[in-house]
């Protein structure tokens, strides 16, 4: 039964009442970081580019849209004002002088849709010769219609997967130079969905015929992210990189979304109540700003864990911890990338 992982686990209970366990006090100086924050121009990822960067980071907002970025950069300068003034008593905030020294943040073009062009961004990056301290793979897609991406697999799978794989493992290198280092991987409590016996349908995921409800192949691609992100973990064991996975919470933003493109009456009194419960984008980017930033994860080597709202970690769907269905995933994602049209 899907869930029922979370719901008859005790510590998951126990976040409702033991509050938040980071906040923007918390973050360390950043000063000589930089980050690169995929899905960057709006919602969580924008809220989480506005805190690495008020804090010092120079930050690559990773994304298809120069125009949507450009704003997103400049909104971003009032905005990180704004973190500084609703948290004073922060020790290692940088307070800018925005006439002498803006923050730095910068505009990289991503499209994880085709993954050539994810290569081809990483490319981009490396040839800059900086070093990557944070990557923070948020950015994604969710609930669409069935659809296939220009590489030929299933939408969710290859824009939240795929896509990230390949700019995430052609980045691994510098990353590796960098260290200590962070890999940040969003997922979501929808990857509990998929079933144990059959987790990951990789015959279905080019298959336009294929029957699968929108639900059961967003939940797959977020099964995806954790397998992605363990296996990774594993592979940099011996290195100063530490992989580790968050799940956001409800975030507000999203909420209002599905709203507006939904004409189900019913839904729209449902949401007034979930709207209640749900994060803020500034809120909800805490948990991801944990596995960036915490001093925690390198003091207590924490790797391939699994963290939901605020900073509490969880144990993650069981099936995820199976190391052959992790390598299976790599395998056919290696192989994806290389343009194996046999996968």
């Amino acid at each position: 039964m899907p869930f029922s992982n979370v719901f008859s686990n005790p510590q998951f209970w126990k976040t409702f009442f033991s509050g938040a366990h980071y906040s923007y006090d918390d973050i360390p100086d950043l000063s000589g970081k930089v980050a690169i924050v995929t899905g960057a121009t709006g919602g969580l990822g924008y809220a989480t580019v506005v805190a690495l960067a008020a804090h010092g980071a120079h930050v690559f907002l990773a994304c298809r849209n120069r125009v949507k970025a450009e704003e997103a950069i400049e909104r971003a300068h009032a905005d990180i004002l704004q973190l500084q003034f609703d948290f004073p008593n922060s020790k290692h905030t940088t307070h800018y002088d925005h006439e002498k020294n803006r923050p730095k943040l910068e505009f990289l073009e991503l499209e994880l849709g085709e993954m050539r062009k994810a290569q081809a961004a990483a490319t981009e990056f490396l040839n800059r010769g900086l070093p990557l301290h944070i990557l923070i793979c948020s950015g994604g897609i969710k609930n669409r219609e069935f659809e296939l991406t220009e590489d030929g697999y299933e939408s969710h799978f290859g824009i939240n997967h795929l896509g990230h794989f390949v700019f995430t493992t052609a980045l691994l290198e510098r990353i590796r130079e960098s260290a200590p280092a962070r890999i940040v991987i969003l997922t979501s409590m929808a990857h509990e969905i998929p079933p144990s016996n059959k987790a990951i349908d990789f015959k279905s995921l080019r298959d336009p015929k294929a029957q699968q409800h929108t639900l059961r192949r967003y939940g797959q691609s977020k099964l995806a992210n954790v397998l992605f992100g363990k296996a990774l973990a594993r592979r940099l064991r011996n290195d100063r990189v530490y992989v580790n996975m968050a799940h956001p919470g409800c975030v507000d933003s999203q909420i209002r979304k599905m709203v507006l493109k939904s004409d189900n009456r019913h839904f729209h009194e449902f949401s007034r109540l979930w709207l209640q419960l749900a994060y803020t984008d500034k809120d909800a980017a805490l948990t991801l700003l944990y596995c960036a930033t915490s001093p925690e994860i390198v003091e207590r080597d924490m790797r391939g864990r699994y963290f939901i709202p605020i900073a509490n970690e969880l144990r993650p769907n069981p099936i995820s911890e199976s190391v052959d269905l992790q390598e299976e995933l790599w395998a056919y994602s290696d192989k994806a990338a290389r343009g194996d049209n046999k996968v």
